[in-house]
């Protein structure tokens, strides 16, 4: 073992048979792993993984080739995934980091010949981000149950639950929105509990099962508040939003729910970090789950139809697992389609 100490990144780089490679470091604070296989075919496969909460014990990236990566290695392929330098719905940094990485990547170990970019939920979205900001530098991505419309689309969500919740179901207080309490899920359930028919309107409108209400709820008070707490201010308001779904409470709710301002600089972080395009110069094959309470599918419709409009349409294909939950992909079906992007890339053709 050996460690190398440089200006922009300090590293471990472990060799075996002069071969197989891994090479663990940091860059501006994040971390990142490298593994090369012994039949490395000069392609590389770019990682981005899923959020984050802000405190969360992260496992540390070390010299392990698991499953996951397999699916790339055994394919020829070098990994490389970086941790990024925050944690949070951090967009903008991901896409930064991310690109440090690929740079690291290339000066040390030289030019790639195929670049591809593969990730989960979040990273679905730095995935799908950073082909379209960074083309020229990669021929292919697999964005994996990612949020496909613009992130402030996302936030909004987030805000228009908890605010509809809030009247709903708690004292319209704010409190909920402005981290002056949390609920738990086991008190959001209960509190849904005491009318289930309006429980069940309001996953009607936001199409999640009633079963996961709860938890949906829970989470995205943490996304909130993590994200007002580092952009000191809240991202997302909702002051020209008319409410519906509610049937003859709908008149009732638009004049009652508490209405909230976003913070201007808060509000463009995501809007200008985030916002997807539609043009795409390389293929772009879109895995989701037909049922996903987190990232719901219509997203994906949203970027589809995006495409069309920019003329791109050719170069996206999206792709439904009928399995439900949120990235409850197999191995087997991301090493398969995977398979797919590849050949997508090297023939020119789509396959329908």
């Amino acid at each position: 073992m050996r460690i190398i100490i440089t200006f922009l990144a300090f590293f471990v780089f472990v060799s075996f048979c002069n071969a197989q490679q891994f090479d663990i470091g940091e860059i501006n604070d994040a971390k990142y792993r490298i593994y090369i296989p012994e039949n490395w075919n000069k392609g590389l496969v770019i990682y981005c993984h899923g959020y984050q909460e802000i405190g969360e014990e992260i496992d540390p990236l070390i010299a392990k080739l698991d499953d996951f990566v397999k699916i790339f290695s055994d394919k020829g392929f070098a990994f490389a995934e970086s941790s990024y330098r925050k944690q949070g719905l951090i967009i903008k940094e991901g896409i930064e980091d991310t690109e440090a990485l690929r740079q690291y990547f290339e000066n040390t170990y030289g030019k790639t010949e195929l670049n591809v970019i593969v990730g989960h939920s979040m990273g679905g979205m730095i995935t799908l981000a950073t082909i379209e900001k960074f083309h020229h530098l990669y021929e292919g991505a697999l964005p994996l149950c990612g949020w496909l419309s613009p992130a402030s689309s996302l936030i909004k969500r987030g805000l228009d639950m908890l605010a509809i919740y809030d009247y709903l179901f708690e004292d319209n207080n704010s409190g909920i929105i402005n981290q002056l309490q949390y609920i738990d899920e086991e008190d959001i359930d209960k509190n849904l509990k005491k009318n289930l028919a309006l429980a069940e309107s309001f996953s009607k409108k936001f199409k999640i099962k009633r079963s996961d209400l709860a938890e949906m709820l829970s989470f995205q008070q943490i996304v909130l508040h993590e994200s007002m707490r580092w952009l000191n201010g809240l991202p997302s308001g909702n002051e020209q939003t008319i409410y519906d779904g509610f049937g003859e409470l709908n008149d009732e709710i638009n004049k009652n729910i508490l209405r909230y301002k976003p913070n201007f600089s808060a509000q463009e972080y995501y809007i200008n970090n985030y916002t997807p395009t539609g043009v795409i110069y390389d293929p772009v094959l879109a895995i989701h789950n037909l049922y996903d309470a987190l990232l719901p599918i219509y997203n994906y419709e949203y970027y589809n139809e995006l495409t069309k409009i920019r003329s791109t349409n050719e170069l996206y294909k999206q792709v439904y697992v009928s399995t439900e939950g949120h990235c409850e992909f197999s191995i087997k079906e991301i090493s398969d389609y995977f398979n797919e992007l590849i050949n997508w890339v090297r023939t020119k053709k789509k396959k329908i």
